[in-house]
């Protein structure tokens, strides 16, 4: 396939941005304002199937294009644990998995969203496609979580979510190694327009911790202030 030309902040861009966005904020509502509980259950075993199906579609697609390679298309990055954990928690409701796809699945999926990065896609306008389909439903399981099912992280989350993130980066370091990959970008920064991508190797991976303590944090404020407010009640009776 022919190679995708692709504008961050551009006309295609913008619209999957318009259409991921409107979708993160439907369904969610959808959820929350007109559905019973079996038809929320319903809906969630429709957007696990559709988010571990994805994942195995693209592979196959891959596969039979002569392009999948264990060095790339393993799901081994940041957001191929995100995404499988949170099509877990969207169907079990696990407090601890929907804790790490909230942290890994926003934090990672975010960013191939909003920064995408063109040269890791092989397969043209099917990969752009693919790219929001992926990295979109991980944060859609997210808010339906949020909005739909009422679940929020607990406080201490934030410390849990960083020790789980150094535990794996351990863990897929080594798996660098032994695959001669660059899973979860330790190897070598990622492409891409994200103004959080500075120097190279090794240098990136300092920033890589600096920016993944800061945005895990942004992210426990809302969760933090929400548990606060649920607590208020309580503590005034």
């Amino acid at each position: 396939m022919d190679p995708v030309e692709f504008t961050t902040f551009g006309s295609v861009h913008n619209a999957y941005l318009l259409g991921t966005i409107a979708i993160w904020i439907m369904l969610p509502l959808i959820g929350y304002k007109f559905l019973n509980p079996s038809q929320k259950i319903a809906v969630a075993w429709i957007l696990c199937i559709v988010t571990v199906g994805n994942e195995f579609a693209d592979d196959v697609l891959r596969w039979n294009l002569g392009i999948w390679t264990a060095t790339d298309d393993l799901p081994f990055h940041m957001c191929g644990f995100s995404l499988f954990i949170s099509a877990y928690a969207v169907v079990t409701k696990k407090q601890e998995a929907f804790e790490m796809a909230y942290y890994w699945g926003i934090a990672g999926a975010i960013q191939a969203i909003f920064t995408p990065d063109p040269a890791r896609w092989p397969m043209g306008n099917v990969s752009v496609f693919w790219n929001f389909l992926s990295h979109g439903i991980i944060i859609l399981n997210v808010l339906w979580l949020i909005f739909a099912e009422g679940m929020r992280c607990r406080n201490s989350s934030y410390l849990n979510a960083i020790l789980i993130t150094c535990g794996a980066a351990f863990v897929v370091t080594n798996l660098n190694k032994l695959l001669n990959a660059n899973y979860w970008f330790l190897s070598n920064p990622p492409g891409g327009d994200s103004p959080f991508l500075i120097g190279g190797f090794p240098d990136h991976l300092i920033w890589f911790v600096v920016f993944g303590i800061i945005f895990l944090g942004i992210l426990y404020l809302p969760m933090r202030l929400a548990n606060k407010l649920a607590e208020k009640p309580a503590s005034i009776s």
